[in-house]
């Protein structure tokens, strides 16, 4: 019992270990709330129609770092001021590849805001499909940056430089 319970406390502090290791080489810290990973443009079509908002094809991969959870993204983009869906992310392995479209870097589950704790990835989607004011404390002069608040803070922002253009993916 006790050899069971210590291989698997090893294989725990590999597995962090790793999951440490794989974001720092491409990562640049943001702000106090988070940690930028990438931006990226990439369309999904096929696949199962819902009534849900549809996507802009733009995807934000972030690393939440603080206590407070956020509340809500937005992204002010050339579409205007949309609102962003929250999911938590997980990269795929070069080992399970195979298993999912070609092109799919993440996949991904839907989230509570009160569900994020520090060190979850979050994959930020903007959608379409709602008609949401630009606040006033939010300059409607400034593009391309994602708003965002936690537990009743004043609107935050992060001005995004540079979104890569990926291959759009065909689900089955």
């Amino acid at each position: 019992m006790r050899s069971k319970l210590a291989v698997c406390f090893i294989a725990a502090l590999f597995a962090g270990h790793a999951i440490g290791k794989t974001h720092k080489h491409k990562t640049k810290k943001a702000s106090a709330n988070f940690t930028f990973i990438e931006a990226y443009s990439q369309k999904m079509t096929g696949g199962p129609r819902n009534s849900a908002p549809r996507s802009t094809g733009n995807h934000f991969v972030i690393v939440w770092e603080t206590a407070s959870a956020p509340e809500t993204f937005f992204w002010r983009g050339d579409n205007g001021f949309l609102m962003c869906n929250m999911e938590k992310a997980h990269k795929i392995g070069a080992s399970n590849m195979g298993k999912y479209p070609k092109g799919m870097s993440y996949t991904t589950q839907p989230v509570m805001p009160t569900d994020i704790h520090p060190g979850d990835t979050l994959q930020l989607t903007p959608v379409a499909g709602g008609k949401y004011p630009v606040p006033a404390e939010v300059s409607p002069a400034i593009k391309n940056t994602l708003f965002y608040k936690t537990g009743g803070s004043n609107w935050l922002s992060f001005p995004v430089k540079k979104i890569t253009q990926k291959n759009d993916i065909q689900l089955p």
